[in-house]
């Protein structure tokens, strides 16, 4: 039998992948009624609308706003006016709900013959932590007005992360996921109606996958861009990787054909892992920051962004 644990993006979406494929799986998930999603809850519409599809979900019903004027400014640069390719808000929460109503959670009690799905996130509290985790701070607000009227990115200096003001329906959420809790007073000078805070892992680690018979997806294995902060489309990318591997593969075999399927399409993540720490240590002037460029601009166009590095070089190397 197949076990969930985690019911958010990945988790949900591979349990109804697996139960309509006529898996025999149970899922568990132990978030309180009404629990407020810590989250920039932006994406790109484009990419997310496919995986949505397959499990019956219209992603159009759950958008809030579309971006239009996207501004990217930071420290070592003024700000730059971007165009969209599928950025967009929309209500993770409403849509996490509504993909759970058919499913019957229960404890987990691991036999030994169980695939555990450790879909627990920041926690892993299955495949257990490893050292090399790379965690920022988030502090979030859903406010009712921001400085900025659209889609707004402040890198903050050193390479530390970033601050964010996207518009949330009628509202906006604002938010910082840094290394210093200091950049908390970006978001605290706002009035809030709801905040919410977290750590986000923000390096790969797709050299612990999977441990035994149980297997990570999402961001228990760190499947968040060390750029942007996106982890939603890359988490469902994920699960896909591991539906595709259940099902062709023998059980003794699919944590080592996920590990390499995982490390093949999310391989350049580590590149730009590498490019972050390296910013952030002063090592600005490296070969591998040059050969990263590409990735850089690959994992911003992915989050719905047209993007092209020249103007940001100063700032990426």
């Amino acid at each position: 039998m197949i076990k969930i644990a985690g019911l958010g993006i990945s988790g949900t979406y591979l349990y109804h992948r697996l139960k309509n494929a006529g898996f025999d799986v149970s899922a568990y998930d132990p978030r309180k009624e009404k629990y407020y999603i810590p989250c920039g809850y932006a994406t790109n519409e484009f990419k997310i609308s496919e995986y949505m599809s397959r499990i019956n979900m219209d992603f159009e019903d759950y958008i809030l706003n579309r971006a239009g004027d996207i501004t990217f400014t930071g420290n070592n640069f003024a700000g730059k006016t971007l165009q969209s390719s599928g950025l967009c808000t929309f209500d993770k929460n409403s849509l996490e709900a509504d993909a759970r109503k058919n499913i019957h959670t229960e404890l987990l009690r691991v036999q030994n013959d169980d695939i555990i799905i450790d879909a627990t996130g920041i926690s892993r509290a299955y495949i257990g932590h490893k050292i090399g985790d790379v965690q920022y701070k988030t502090l979030e607000y859903l406010t009712e007005r921001s400085d900025y009227k659209d889609f707004y990115f402040y890198f903050l200096p050193g390479g530390r992360g970033y601050f964010w003001s996207f518009p949330l329906g009628k509202n906006f959420h604002i938010g910082v996921g840094t290394l210093s809790e200091e950049d908390f007073s970006l978001v605290r000078k706002y009035k809030k109606i709801k905040v919410t805070s977290r750590n986000i892992r923000m390096a790969p680690m797709f050299e612990n996958v999977y441990h035994g018979n149980v297997i990570g997806v999402g961001e228990a294995i760190g499947t968040v861009s060390p750029i942007t902060g996106e982890g939603i489309v890359p988490s469902l990318q994920s699960a896909e990787i591991l539906y595709e591997c259940l099902k062709i593969n023998k059980a003794d075999d699919v944590g080592i054909r996920y590990q390499e399927k995982i490390r093949k399409k999310f391989g350049y993540y580590n590149k730009l892992s590498s490019m972050v720490s390296n910013i952030q240590k002063g090592d600005v002037i490296k070969v591998e920051n040059i050969l990263a460029l590409k990735s850089v601009k690959r994992t911003i166009n992915d989050f719905g962004i047209k993007f092209d590095i020249v103007p940001f070089l100063r700032h990426f190397i």
